[in-house]
């Protein structure tokens, strides 16, 4: 089983190639092959799939290209290697396990190369990735720009993969195979500077000057003719390399490497103990160092173990420079006065053996003797703990043989600018590796439940981790289990993850004594905020700044690796941060910045109801006393709007809770109340609860308004999820409150009435509900009148059989939707009227009209009715004995159900 793009885009199943259709489709799922497990919008596959104008109905084509995709997995049994296609508001991700793509196993088999001591290990699994390759990657998809850059991007890599093969020959001593594998591949690529610089060294190893000089100079001149360029830093590097060689053979001047002092330097200090884990980031470092500015910035938070990982690798690569190993401790960030960089260069210079008297008194002499003496020796120095970049730049040797590591907490953005250094950042370890690093610590005399829960507590943080295994050892009657239930109690947790004058708390408080007076106030706030994730809106209500200031504040906390930037624009804390930011000195109450915070998802929420629904029919009035000052998002349109309601559910769940724990009921019922589109287009059981928080909470002030609302919001939630008879008591008192002050909802209250008793086997109380709905909306003048009028006529038909009237009254129902009606009509009437005729015995016809309805369901993106439509039609097929298409639709409901659940 493989999904191939490293040739014609393809997918070869259990049972052979699979299928796939027309250039489009399998464009289509190049472009999500290509980003999995990520979504990608409708936006960009729509740019990517036309070179042109696209037609009209280009996401109706989309959505049935992607339809067809659902089918191909589940008939090619796909499904059973976990692969989904499922919906993400506009976009769609493709999700399989990473080894069934052949460019992904093509990346891990070069990265592993790159970690073999052997070079022969090296050779194996290169060619072992290369022939993976079955021809020009992505053929077959259409030459659209977007497609022909990401085919550019793949063939970039089958080159350097290349490259790299021809290094690891040279060193195997096999120059004749590197001269094969390249001069094949110049023919094609005969302006590929890497390319013919390894080329030239290869022919000169295989003892083939001329050919070497001459490939150098026909190079030149076709640079010249094509671009007008003079060859680049790589190229005459590998020329002079031949040249100055040739000469030392030749009993000439000159030699490409100095020799090598009589005082080989290693400062390295011993490499740490218990080292688990961070193979991508070892991977990294290989690959940041194997650039032509080889300098590496490992960067991250406090206690995350960027120096073990920096002396780890040092020790792991010292082979590789035996010109010698130098290291430094700036104390950037250990609590007392960074070390001056003039110091360090006299302590390099005395290690690479200048005499004491020789060393320059100044920074700037000193450094460059320092640069010189190394330019031409391979040589790795290592520099840990930096507070910024103008403390590592004196310290930063010259030449290409000279590899440079830096540990930072800080991003140091301006080496990365100046200099080209490599950033190699380094997050928390991942809870299996958190626990394993336990484990190994602490042995296998401990419940693995318990470690894996300590290790949560600890955020995976190594120098916790390493804490809390040196106290369960240090009391040997303790289990995990204790500790984990010690460390539960947020309030001591920082105590407990401290040993004698190191410790979480004490690398948290010299990373924030860094900060200015602002910065440290707004990290107080996050602290505060009872949201997992901000963004610069949150931050600037929880803080009480503008949002320009929350902006540059949040960017300066991520560069110190205090919060972590999830994605573009949005923030996070890890625990033991927040926990370590609560105790920040404030000058105000932390009431007063969760008041700030629930009163900037109220006014959120507000604006974005705004334009999902411009008549105003079912906006919520802000509560008095509201702040109105604080900055929030601006939304253009509708599917903004959606966005950010899914983005945002997390944080509105726990605004509601925070709004109810002081008893404010008002807020407490109105930012639940707002949550109505989302419990409308992303119904999940998860809303219940605050749901349920926000009634009583309308209830015990006997708010009118808010019991009406709350009541009409849970009872789409229990239609929307299935629940009929929980739904209908709710939806009936919906309707009286909603009558005195929004009675244009009433009417579309009493539709979700009727569905809830027409699922319940109460056909009369459905058409009473429906003629009350068309009374209504006749009575608030709204334009669904017409609607609900032949809606209800329809079902009138069905009851007295006529199903030719009641096909009749569905289509002007259908065509009686105002324009700009959200409340998913089409979809609605098309399931209600194709169950109806289900349960009347006309199974036909009601799969034609499920299917439409599906199909009306994932235009307007309404998931959970796609689940539901789905599988009545799988009760239909099972009622017309087709066993198959029963399993098919039911496979694609419980794969949508299970994407909508990770949601």
């Amino acid at each position: 089983m493989e999904f191939q793009l490293l040739g014609p885009v393809a997918v070869n199943g259990g049972r052979g190639p699979v299928p796939l259709g027309s250039a489009k489709r399998q464009s289509l799922l190049a472009l999500l092959l290509l980003r999995s497990p990520a979504p990608v919008s409708i936006d960009t596959l729509t740019e990517a799939l036309w070179e042109d104008e696209p037609p009209r109905h280009s996401r109706t084509v989309i959505q049935g290209h992607v339809s067809r995709l659902r089918a191909v997995i589940t008939e090619a049994g796909l499904d059973a290697y976990d692969v989904e296609l499922v919906t993400r508001g506009r976009a769609y991700a493709l999700r399989l396990p990473e080894t069934l793509l052949d460019a992904r196993r093509f990346d891990d088999l070069v990265k592993l190369a790159q970690r073999q001591r052997d070079p022969s290990d090296g050779a194996l699994m290169l060619r072992e990735a290369l022939a993976l390759w079955q021809g020009p990657a992505l053929n077959g998809t259409v030459a659209t720009a977007p497609l022909l850059a990401a085919a550019a991007v793949l063939e970039d890599s089958r080159l350097a993969a290349i490259e790299q093969l021809a290094s690891v020959y040279g060193e195997l001593r096999a120059p004749e195979q590197a001269v094969t594998l390249l001069s094949e591949e110049a023919v094609t690529q005969p302006l590929r500077e890497p390319l013919i610089a390894a080329l030239i060294r290869a022919l000169y190893q295989a003892g083939r000057q001329s050919d070497a000089l001459e490939q150098y100079h026909r190079t030149r001149k076709e640079l010249a003719d094509a671009l007008g360029v003079d060859p680049g830093p790589v190229l005459r590097a590998a020329y002079e390399e031949v040249l100055e060689t040739n000469a030392v053979a030749e009993g000439g001047r000159g030699s490409a490497h100095p020799p090598v002092p009589v005082s080989v330097p290693d400062l390295l200090p011993r490499p740490p103990r218990g080292f688990h884990g961070r193979r991508t980031e070892l991977a990294e470092l290989v690959r940041a160092t194997a650039t032509t500015s080889p300098i590496a910035l490992v960067t991250g938070p406090a206690g995350v173990g960027k120096t073990s990982l920096a002396v780890h690798w040092a020790h792991d690569r010292a082979a590789a420079y035996p010109d010698g190993r130098l290291f430094a401790d700036l104390r950037g960030h250990s609590g007392g006065e960074p070390v001056q960089p003039i110091d360090v260069l006299r302590e390099f210079l005395l290690a690479l053996g200048v005499e004491a008297a020789a060393v320059p008194a100044s920074q700037e002499a000193a450094a460059a003797l320092f640069r010189s003496l190394v330019k031409k020796r391979r040589l790795l120095v290592v520099l840990d703990n930096a507070r910024d970049s103008a403390q590592i730049r004196p310290l930063l040797p010259g030449g290409d043989a000279c590899t440079t590591v830096v540990t930072s907490r800080a991003r140091l953005d301006a080496v990365m600018a100046e200099d080209c250094a490599t950033p190699v950042p380094v997050e928390v370890l991942h809870e299996d590796d958190a626990a394993g690093l336990l484990a190994e610590a602490l042995g296998d005399s401990h419940d693995p439940d318990a470690i894996r829960k300590v290790a949560r507590l600890c955020d995976g943080l190594p120098l916790a981790l390493r804490i809390a295994a040196a106290r369960l050892k240090g009391r040997r009657h303790w289990t995990a289990v204790d500790l984990a239930a010690e460390l539960a109690d947020e309030h001591g947790r920082l105590v407990l993850l401290s040993a004698e004058n190191t410790g979480v708390e004490a690398a948290l408080r010299a990373s924030v004594a860094c900060l200015d007076a602002a910065d440290a106030a707004l990290l107080g706030a996050l602290g505060h905020s009872f949201t997992r994730e901000s963004d610069a809106y949150a931050a600037a209500a929880a803080a009480g700044v503008g949002l320009t200031e929350a902006r540059t504040g949040l960017d300066r906390l991520a560069a110190a690796h205090l919060v972590q930037e999830a994605e573009p624009g949005r923030y996070s804390l890890h625990d033991l941060v927040r926990i370590y930011a609560r105790g920040l000195p404030r000058a105000e109450r932390t009431d007063a910045v969760t008041r700030r915070l629930v009163d900037h998802w109220l006014r959120a929420q507000h604006a974005a109801v705004d334009v999902f629904d411009p008549t105003g029919s079912r906006t919520i009035p802000l509560p008095e006393g509201f702040e109105a000052g604080l900055p929030v998002p601006r939304f253009a349109e509708r599917d903004a709007v959606f966005d950010w309601f899914l983005k945002e559910q997390e944080s509105l769940m726990a605004a509601v809770s925070t709004a109810a724990r002081p008893g404010d009921e008002d807020r407490t019922w109105r930012i639940a109340a707002l949550l109505w589109p989302l419990v409308h287009w992303h119904p999940h059981p998860g809303w219940q609860q605050p749901l349920h928080t926000a009634l009583a909470a309308a209830e015990r002030i006997g708010s009118t308004e808010g019991i009406g609302w709350l009541r009409a919001v849970t009872g789409m939630l229990f239609v929307e999820t299935g629940q009929f008879a929980r739904a209908e008591p709710l939806l009936a008192g919906a309707v009286a409150p909603l009558r005195t002050f929004a009675p244009e909802v009433s009417c579309q209250v009493l539709v979700l009435l009727a569905i809830a008793r027409h699922r319940r086997g109460d056909p009369a109380g459905m058409l009473d509900a429906l003629a009350e709905a068309v009374h209504d909306a006749r009575t608030a003048r709204h334009p669904i009148a017409v609607t609900l009028e032949q809606y209800h006529a329809t079902h009138a038909a069905l009851a007295q059989g006529d199903f030719a009237a009641a096909a009749e009254h569905t289509a002007r129902c259908i065509a009686a939707i105002p324009e700009n009606e959200i409340a998913g009509w089409r979809p609605l009437i098309l399931e209600s009227y194709g169950i109806a005729l289900h349960y009347s015995g006309h199974h036909q016809e009601a799969r034609k009209v499920l299917l439409a309805a599906v199909a009306a369901n994932e235009e307007e993106d309404l998931p959970a009715r796609t689940v539901r439509a789905l599988n009545r039609l799988g009760e239909v097929a099972a009622v017309l004995d087709e066993p198959h298409s029963e399993a098919a639709y039911r496979a694609r409901a419980e794969q949508l159900q299970k994407s909508l659940a990770r949601r």
